[in-house]
């Protein structure tokens, strides 16, 4: 089969993409070992050259690898639209999911509306909710760029006038939309999910992402330097631990993750994050459609737990894009 693996052409020099691009070499050693035809595919912000790049190859499916587009990550959807339009099969979630997960906020106003569980937030221009006031710690974060992009200690601020205030200063620096949320203070778990191929999910072996020689004031976060900065304390001391799987908490994570996988209508591969209160209350912090799927993240560390092999999981993606 011929197999055009479409990539963001377009980053920069940043740590987490170049992480993508490691993910992108693994997964064409992996379709090629698998025996497919691989055309290595960059989308460089312009539609109409993917269009013609793909009429060209003519490909039998295409892998989607695509991170962002237009230089945010909210816009990735619009390749998925693409591969639709042209009816060619691929892997991983749906365009319309895609779109409707672009925005952190969007997803916690259609959860909220389902009766799921997920922190409050304010945007900059917002009125408060009745659980906001000004003794409430809030996190800030950017509501349409993923990998933690501008998060540090200093993310975390008390009352909504700190929070609109370094709302701001983030758009200044980074640009896109930002918000705040509720910070809750407890455990920290990813549930990664992974199609069957009847429209349910697998929910693979789940980790607790731990905080190790913490200091007291230090906020237990999985900031950007945590995730990409390998000369870091957070990149040391945050480690992933797979938890006794027959814990009656984990029971409960995987239904609320089924719950989502049915709600955003979601394909291929996905991971859901939780926080846990002190009262032992998960709340769903955001739903990633598109996890990373290199050797060493997150995702394909539940993939070995479970005894899937990276083969295993590429062989499972085409097979669920396919039908």
């Amino acid at each position: 089969m011929i197999v055009a693996l479409v990539y963001s052409g377009s980053l920069s020099e940043r740590a987490d993409d170049r992480d993508t691009l490691v993910q992108v070499d693994e997964i064409h050693s992996i379709l090629r070992e698998l025996g497919h035809e691989v055309r290595l595919l960059a989308f460089v912000d312009s539609l109409t050259d993917l269009e013609y790049q793909l009429k060209m190859q003519g490909p039998d499916f295409v892998f989607n690898l695509v991170e962002a587009a237009a230089g945010s990550d909210e816009l990735l959807y619009t390749a998925a639209a693409l591969f639709e339009f042209l009816d060619i099969p691929y892997s991983g979630c749906l365009a319309p999911s895609l779109a409707l997960l672009g925005r952190k906020t969007r997803q916690k106003q259609l959860m909220s509306m389902c009766g799921l569980s997920t922190p409050a937030y304010l945007m900059a221009q917002e009125q408060l909710g009745p659980q906001i006031h000004d003794q409430t710690r809030l996190i800030v974060k950017s509501d349409t760029e993923h990998a933690s992009l501008g998060m540090d200690g200093r993310s975390l601020v008390l009352g909504p006038d700190q929070a609109r205030t370094l709302i701001e200063q983030k758009k200044a620096v980074y640009g896109g939309q930002w918000f705040a949320e509720v910070y809750i203070e407890g455990r920290e778990f990813n549930v990664a999910l992974l199609d069957s191929g009847n429209g349910i999910a697998q929910v693979l072996p789940m980790a607790e992402m731990t905080f190790q020689n913490f200091g007291a004031t230090t906020p237990k976060i999985v900031d950007y330097a945590a995730k990409w900065d390998e000369t870091s304390l957070g990149y040391a001391s945050t480690v992933r631990v797979f938890v006794d799987q027959n814990d009656p908490l984990l029971d409960q994570l995987a239904r609320i993750s089924l719950q989502c996988w049915l709600l955003f209508d979601l394909r291929g591969a996905a991971r859901v994050d939780f926080r846990i209160d002190e009262d032992g209350s998960p709340w769903i912090l955001e739903i990633n459609a598109n996890p990373c799927l290199s050797s060493d993240a997150g995702f394909m560390a539940a993939a070995t737990q479970a005894g899937l092999s990276g083969s295993d999981v590429v062989q499972r993606l085409i097979h669920c894009g396919v039908h």
